[in-house]
């Protein structure tokens, strides 16, 4: 794999308002000395005054670069929120780069974790069914596949890299849904009902803004350009933003909030592009299926117990 003191390939760093995670994040950043460095900086909210001097302090991390390495920025005046912010940056890093990495402000990888992203862009830069490479496994230790990284439909994106080619497919406004909708195309996605229900309810809820996100239009994208997306079966990436401030993860009792990340020094390919459907069954009964909140707290409860008596 790649040498980690050098990166060649693009990095876009996603910061708001949280310069505490940031900088942790930056620092991973800074191990690795990407080539480019893009940076997108949502605006502040007008409700929230210590906004504009939070996001003041994220862009000042910036002067933390002290390697040779092109940096660009993206700095908005007005918030447009955790969908469009997102989104819209990860446009602006496509049409100037042909593939690249994309961290969040939360999201803390482990050196490798560069590595893995840099050698599967160049190996499946012109696969185009392969859309998405993520850092995280959420498999609970179970080994998927006879390499170091599995195939799957399911898009996990705390740390990931994609391509140009891959990205232009995305739609924010799902318009193609309510006929995707009326085709019953979720049927050759899911054989289970309550995937299909779990599904079609948030991809309904994106597409009639009732929420928010990004993330949901850029799986459904992937899924109908029939794409895979790539996972290691170590994770590399842990998330450090559960408290209050963060959009999606405010809860301590979510189930992934304390995975730590490994490493993966060297790269065994599968032999075939194939989804691990094993995988991808695991995610969707652990990951996405709504887990009632107490089984949460049990978990999380099981967890200090262990601790305590190992």
């Amino acid at each position: 794999m790649n040498n980690a003191n050098y990166l060649d390939v693009p990095v876009l760093f996603l910061m708001f308002n949280r310069p505490d995670l940031s900088v942790q994040v930056f620092a991973k950043i800074r191990e690795v000395q990407p080539k480019a460095l893009y940076v997108a900086l949502d605006g502040p909210r007008g409700t929230h005054p210590l906004d504009a001097e939070r996001v003041s302090q994220c862009l000042a991390i910036l002067k933390g670069v002290d390697w040779p390495c092109e940096v660009k920025t993206l700095v908005r005046q007005k918030n447009l929120g955790c969908g469009l912010a997102v989104s819209s940056a990860i446009s602006w890093f496509f049409e100037q780069e042909p593939m690249g990495i994309i961290l969040e402000d939360d999201c803390v990888p482990d050196a490798s974790f560069f590595s893995f992203c840099r050698e599967l862009l160049y190996r499946y830069e012109h696969h185009t069914e392969v859309m998405h490479i993520g850092g995280v496994n959420f498999q609970n230790g179970k080994q998927r596949g006879e390499g170091s990284y599995y195939f799957t439909k399911i898009c996990h994106v705390w740390g990931w890299a994609s391509w140009r080619r891959a990205w232009k497919l995305y739609d924010a406004d799902m318009t193609s849904f309510p006929k995707f909708k009326k085709s019953k195309a979720i049927d050759d996605l899911f054989i289970k009902k309550k995937d299909r229900k779990y599904w079609l309810k948030n991809f309904e809820m994106v597409h009639s803004w009732k929420i928010s996100s990004w993330a949901f239009p850029w799986t459904y994208s992937i899924w109908i350009n029939n794409g895979l997306c790539i996972l290691p079966n170590v994770n590399l990436v842990m998330n450090i933003g559960f408290d209050e401030r963060a959009t999606h993860t405010q809860s301590k009792d979510y189930m992934h909030n304390e995975i730590k990340a490994g490493q993966l020094l060297e790269l065994e390919h599968p032999s075939f592009i194939i989804e691990c459907a094993e995988a991808t069954e695991y995610a969707l009964r652990n990951q996405f299926s709504n887990p009632n909140i107490w089984v949460l707290r049990y978990r999380r409860f099981k967890k200090i117990l262990n601790e305590f008596f190992n």
